[in-house]
This record gives C-alpha cells, structure tokens and sequence, in this order.
C-alpha cells in the first residue's frame, strides 16, 4: 500500500514538530483550519484517511453522524483527537489528496523552527481544582455517553443537560466517553470552563468540565498511544 509505504517512511525521519508554518500551509490542498466536510470533497479516499488517522474517524461512514460532525470538527482538532502532530495529519491528508510526496515532504521539512510548538493540550497531571476528586463526589455531576457513541448517535444533548446542571461555582461535569471530544472541549473552553481527559483503559475516556480558578486550556492525561505511524509502521511490518 503507497500511503502505508510513504507514513512508514516519514515515521523513520523523526519529526516531532506538532504545528506547522500558516505560509507553508497554504500551498497545501488539506489545511489545519479546513474543516472535515471540507476535506471530504477532495476525492473519495479523504475519508480513510482520517480512518488512518483514528479509528474514532469510521463514525463518518454513518451518513448521520457525518452530518453531525463533519462541519464542526477542522483538520487541527482532528489531529488533537488522533493524538498525533499535526504536521503527521497534514502529511496524510495531503498524500491522500494527491500532493506530490517529494515536494510535501519538502514544504514540511522547510518549516520555521519558531512555529514548532507543542499542542495547547499537552499532556499534564490533574489539575489542582481536581486533586482528591472522586468519581462519586456530590459535587461530581456524571453522563456516560458510551452508549450514545457506539450507537452511532449524537452525544451532545445528554451532556448539555448535564453542563446545565452545574449551578455551584465547584460543581464539575464528568463524562464518559468512547473517545476524546475535542471540540466539545473546545466549545466549553469559550464558555469558561477548562477541562481534563484521562483514557482509563484503551478508548474509554473520562472528561471533567470544571470552572478553573485561573482559565486554562483542556489537558489531556496521557493516553493510550495510537500514533498512526506506529500503527502503520507495524501493519507495513
């Protein structure tokens, strides 16, 4: 397989950049502010690609959970969610979308150093508006959405209910989930809630919404690794 070849390949390079330069990023049919409905009208392999990127990504073939998130998630998110660079995920999409691999590789290789920044959601140890926080705490308002997600079906509604029941300043939503909702996250950032994610166990997710003392960015608590290069360095193998 071409693609499975060319990841394997960029894998062996070592780059561990995560953002890319917006200059050199506009010469590229796939961009970081694309959103995935965007993406997916290039040609009809975008579609596993994103699969390639996260297995999270195979609700797209559902036609009503494409509708639902395709137009809210951008190719960034998308990388934050598969836990990988975004200059990985930009490599991946753009091979997928026909670009020329040795000028790709070029564009990626030639990016400014200043712009190589970690994600805002570097991995980081629970934050002290949670330390000693139970699951079972009264202030712990608690939605498992698994159901939902492997249902194929919206899970937003059920955990709005549950934001809307956070009426004391240090109530905290804690939602179950399939995967890591990053741009749920991001949505409740802009209305001053922070959050943190831990992955328990292999693709079970607990995210707790809470009212930070300082505003800060979502977190995530390292997750299971599922860098898609090792995925396919390994399925290439």
């Amino acid at each position: 397989m071409q693609l499975a070849t060319s990841l394997v390949s960029l894998a062996t390079r070592g780059w561990g950049v995560t953002w890319c330069d917006e200059e050199r990023e506009a010469e590229m049919k796939v961009r970081s502010k694309m959103n995935v409905n965007e993406v997916l009208k290039i040609n009809e392999h975008m579609l596993d690609a994103f699969v390639w990127l996260a297995p999270e990504f195979s609700r797209l073939l559902n036609p009503v959970m494409r509708k639902a998130m395709a137009s809210r998630v951008s190719v960034e998110q998308a990388a934050r969610m598969a836990h990988v660079p975004l200059t990985e995920a930009l490599y991946l999409l753009n091979l997928a979308a026909g670009e020329d691999e040795e000028r790709l590789t070029t564009e990626l290789r030639r990016i400014n150093p200043e712009w190589r920044r970690n994600s805002p959601q570097e991995l980081q140890s629970r934050p002290g508006e949670l330390e000693g926080l139970s699951d079972d705490d009264p202030r712990v308002h608690f939605v498992d959405v698994v159901a939902q997600v492997e249902g194929d079906e919206d899970p937003r509604p059920p955990i709005m209910h549950g934001l809307a029941e956070l009426r004391e300043t240090n109530d905290v939503l804690l939602v179950h989930h399939g995967f890591d909702p990053i741009p749920l996250r991001d949505s409740f950032e802009r209305r001053g809630f922070a959050s943190w994610a831990e992955e328990r166990q292999p693709y079970d997710w607990y995210i707790y919404f809470y009212r930070p003392g300082v505003r800060a960015s979502a977190a995530i608590n390292a997750p299971t690794s599922r860098s898609a290069f090792f995925r396919t360095a390994a399925a290439g193998s």
